[in-house]
């Protein structure tokens, strides 16, 4: 009996050796930590661009900022919305100060 051929793209998937798959275990952490991090900076770059607009006489400039503000807040509710796929994990304490974060940036939108 021949043995069946193994699924090329399958046999891919799986790591060789134990060092393969800790390798895998840290990538896999890396993007998950690089994720809440885009997450943190996206909001703080909206919420720093909003009180540079509050401050600033120039309304031409203000409203630039005031516009990337809201793209940083689209950017986290798509993000945000996308986390159920098990994009991005967070632990506890990131998750509460994206979402206050997130409020925030909310509020002062006008969202």
């Amino acid at each position: 009996m021949h043995p069946l051929p193994l699924d090329k793209s399958r046999a891919d998937l799986m790591p060789d050796s134990p060092d393969q798959y800790e390798m895998a275990m840290q990538l896999k952490s890396r993007v998950q930590q690089v994720g809440a991090r885009f997450l943190l900076t996206e909001l703080e770059a909206g919420l720093a661009l909003l009180d540079v607009a509050d401050t600033s006489q120039h309304g031409t400039s203000n409203e630039r900022r005031r516009a990337l503000a809201l793209e940083a807040y689209e950017v986290v509710t798509d993000r945000l919305a996308r986390m159920g796929t098990g994009a991005v994990t967070l632990t506890d304490a990131e998750r509460e100060t994206i979402q206050r974060l997130y409020r925030e940036l909310a509020a002062r939108l006008g969202r």
